[in-house]
Order: C-alpha cells, then structure tokens, then sequence
C-alpha cells in the first residue's frame, strides 16, 4: 500500500524557523506518509531539507496560476493538505481540489489540531 500523501502548502507566511518547525510536527504527526511541499524558489533550504518532495510554485498570481495549482493538488490525491499561509488565495483554493481532502489552516500564530 503507497504511503498516505500530505501536502504543505508555504509561500513565505511567518518565516523559514516557524515553517520548518511546523514541518517537523507534521512529520511527527504524520509517521510513514509522505510530505509535499509546495513552495516559492527562494524557500531556504532547512524548510526545503524539510518535505519528502518538494514542488516549487513561482509568484504568478493570474487564474491560469491559480488553476494549475488547483489541478496540481487534486491530480496527488492527498490525504490532507495543510495550509500554513492562510491567505486569501490559499484558503480559496481549498474549495478547487477535487476529490476534497482534508484541508487545515494553520496560520502564523496557531498551533496544529489533533486529527479526530
């Protein structure tokens, strides 16, 4: 049976220490799965050094981006995505995967929630 894949969504939001911790705890939360980061190019390399795979997303902003991304997600079929940006966009692009995985925000500030 493939590992469970999980998706970490990161572009910048409270900076590199906090995304790698959080990465961390994801790992530790998450034994066995895989870790896919979606990042901007110039993600520091201990965030990087953090995920199993990483996928590097450029600044384009237009909807042609935005649905790439959204077809990107759906086509890995991940078991969870967490959201560690919380911006307009990314919470907006919970609602374009398809099939929907679980979907947490954890913004700058906030801890991550037990699965139950």
């Amino acid at each position: 049976m493939p590992a469970e894949r999980i998706i970490a969504i990161w572009l910048g939001a409270g900076g590199p220490e906090r995304a790698a911790a959080t990465l961390d705890a994801l790992r530790d939360s998450h034994a066995g799965s895989r870790l896919i980061l979606l990042t901007t190019p110039d993600a520091p390399r201990s965030v990087v050094e953090c995920a199993d795979d990483v996928w590097i997303d450029g600044a384009v902003r237009s909807a042609a981006a935005f649905l790439a991304r959204a077809r990107r997600l759906s086509w890995a079929s991940p078991a969870f995505v967490y959201d560690l940006e919380g911006s307009p966009a990314t919470r907006w692009l919970r609602f374009c995967v398809w099939p929907r995985p679980q979907w947490r925000l954890v913004a700058p500030g906030s801890d991550i929630r037990p699965l139950s």
